[in-house]
Order: C-alpha cells, then sequence, then structure tokens
C-alpha cells in the first residue's frame, strides 16, 4: 500500500491574488476618469498610490499573487495625480492672467 503525501503549502495550486493589489488597481483606474472632478481625481490618485505601495510590500513579504496589477495601479495613480496637479496649475495661471 502506498502512502501518498499532500503537500499544503505548495504557492502554485492556489495563488492568492493581494487585495490591495486589486483595489490600487480599480483606484487608478477610478482616479484617472475622475481627473475632470480635480479634487476626486488627486483623492483617488494619492490613495491609490499608498495603498499600491502596500499592496507591493505585502506581495514581497508573503509570496501573494497581483504584483503586475499593484504596478499598473501605481502608475495609474502616479498619472493621474501629475495630470490633476498641471491642470491646477495651468488653471490658476490662466486665473491669473486675466
Amino acid at each position: 500500500m502506498e502512502v501518498i503525501k499532500i503537500n499544503y503549502q505548495n504557492k502554485s495550486e492556489n495563488p492568492i491574488t493581494n487585495g490591495k493589489a486589486i483595489a490600487t488597481l480599480i483606484l487608478g483606474i477610478l482616479s484617472i476618469l475622475a481627473i475632470a472632478f480635480s479634487g476626486l481625481g488627486l483623492l483617488l490618485g494619492v490613495t491609490g498610490l499608498i495603498l499600491g505601495i502596500i499592496g507591493l510590500n505585502e506581495i514581497k513579504r508573503f509570496g501573494h499573487e497581483g504584483r503586475k496589477m499593484a504596478i499598473v495601479g501605481i502608475v495609474c495613480s502616479c498619472l493621474s495625480i501629475l495630470i490633476t496637479l498641471f491642470l491646477i496649475v495651468v488653471g490658476v495661471l490662466l486665473f491669473m492672467s486675466i
């Protein structure tokens, strides 16, 4: 009779996707869509950036899946923050020239 050993710690069989990576991706995409509302786009972008950095650290520490999602979310959040700040500066400069 053969004894079968089961390895419950095999990461490849049941990968866990980091929840913060998913939230970062969603917030990054929403922040780009909310650029027209400068305050909302900036708020979503900063929140997505913070969650993305925390999520990447957790992925590295615990071996979760979702690294690419976290990176794409961070890039979208940074892009949203930069575009929103640029539009605010352009708006202020245009307002001051009147």
